[in-house]
């Protein structure tokens, strides 16, 4: 009995010793990636709003051409309700289902503070924010958190092409989660 008991610890020992579960693996490194800056392309998913203690979320579609952005609002369908199209200073409602009251909802649209985040939809997705105060990178270069005076983002996470899927943003105190379902890149 004790010799197999030796016999046993032995066995035990030395293949623990092949199997190399008591030495240090050299650290890996992470390789560095840049976020990916495109003027051309569409990014469909879902937006929600926390407001006042209400939670509204919506579907949408941005699209983005160089000299071109549009948001479509779309119903689970994936058909498009309404279609704003994004200058430079302004919004204007360029499809509208009959049942909406496009003036009403134009005027919404062009408050100061949808305007803000409407105008500035595609910085906020791609990170190209201008006069950044604070800007924080995970370990391998990609943005996590963006903060200027208009507003502050957290990118949770990218996908395989290094653009972001999850975000969170922070503006005047009203908070967004954006997730983004599909990412297409337009030539």
């Amino acid at each position: 009995m004790k010799f197999k008991l030796i016999i046993i610890i032995f066995i035990s020992l030395t293949g623990c010793q092949s199997i190399q579960i008591f030495k240090e693996k050299p650290p890996v490194e992470e390789k560095k990636i840049e976020n990916v800056f495109y003027e051309n392309f569409s990014a469909k998913g879902v937006v929600k709003f926390y407001a006042k203690n209400k939670n509204v979320s919506s579907r949408f579609k941005f699209i983005k051409n160089k000299d071109d952005e549009r948001i479509e609002f779309l119903d689970v369908f994936n058909n498009v309700i309404v279609t704003f199209q994004v200058d430079e200073k302004n919004i204007e409602i360029l499809d509208g289902s009959k049942k909406l009251n496009s003036e009403s909802l134009e005027k919404i649209v062009n408050r100061p503070y949808f305007k803000k985040i409407i105008l500035n939809f595609s910085n906020i997705l791609t990170g190209t924010t201008e006069s950044a105060e604070v800007i924080k990178k995970y370990s391998n270069g990609l943005f996590e958190f963006i903060k200027n005076e208009k507003y502050s983002i957290y990118y949770k996470m990218y996908n395989k092409d290094h653009l972001p899927v999850n975000m969170k943003i922070n503006f005047l105190n009203i908070l967004f989660d954006l997730k983004i379902v599909n990412w297409t890149l337009i030539k």
